[in-house]
């Protein structure tokens, strides 16, 4: 199996702590079942389904972790005041099903900008083009719009093309289509 991919702040729980607490838990649980399954049992049924049911998939949920954790597909972990299952793809990002979605809505977006800021045509910026939307720049903002224009220029060029474009977009601050650097949500070197 694969290494478990730990937060920094985990603490491994021994099977005898975990059986303690998560044994506490799934008896709590259990209980408001047996309350939620008598008072259905006595005709009533929109309390049962309201409350009995997601507690019911919370304990087979809970269940499932412990067996995996016994199994030795996963490692149980405290994690400040949580219970967590650590896999070998805890804090991993992976592709959105939206993401074809996002390329739909980028490439039309980077096309309008490239358009409105592409004086001479040539269908690609130069900082130059960049600089001519800006009024009064101050050194520290000239500083960081080359530091971004250089950032995005992946081909080194001197030019940004459509689909650096896009790129610059897809990672703006503001926008939802955001794709993170792959590695650890929880790690700021992108582990």
């Amino acid at each position: 199996m694969a290494e478990i991919n730990f937060h920094p702040d985990d603490r491994e729980m021994s099977t005898l702590e975990l059986a303690k607490n998560l044994g506490i838990v799934v008896s709590v649980l259990s209980v408001f079942e047996v309350m939620f399954y008598a008072m259905f049992l006595e005709g009533q049924v929109l309390m049962p389904v309201l409350c009995g049911f997601p507690l019911g998939l919370i304990l087979v949920a809970l269940l499932w972790q412990c067996a995996m954790h016994f199994l030795g597909y996963g490692t149980m972990v405290m994690n400040g005041n949580e219970i967590v299952l650590r896999t070998p793809r805890s804090g991993k990002r992976s592709k959105s099903i939206l993401d074809p979605l996002a390329r739909v809505v980028l490439a039309p977006m980077a096309k309008m900008y490239m358009r409105d800021m592409d004086k001479d045509g040539d269908g690609r910026l130069s900082l130059e083009e960049v600089l001519d939307e800006m009024d009064d720049l101050s050194k520290a903002e000239y500083a960081e719009i080359r530091k971004l224009f250089d950032r995005y220029d992946e081909d080194g060029d001197g030019y940004i093309s459509l689909k650096e474009m896009e790129e610059f977009i897809k990672h703006s601050e503001d926008n939802w289509a955001e794709d993170e650097e792959p590695g650890n949500w929880w790690s700021d070197d992108g582990n």
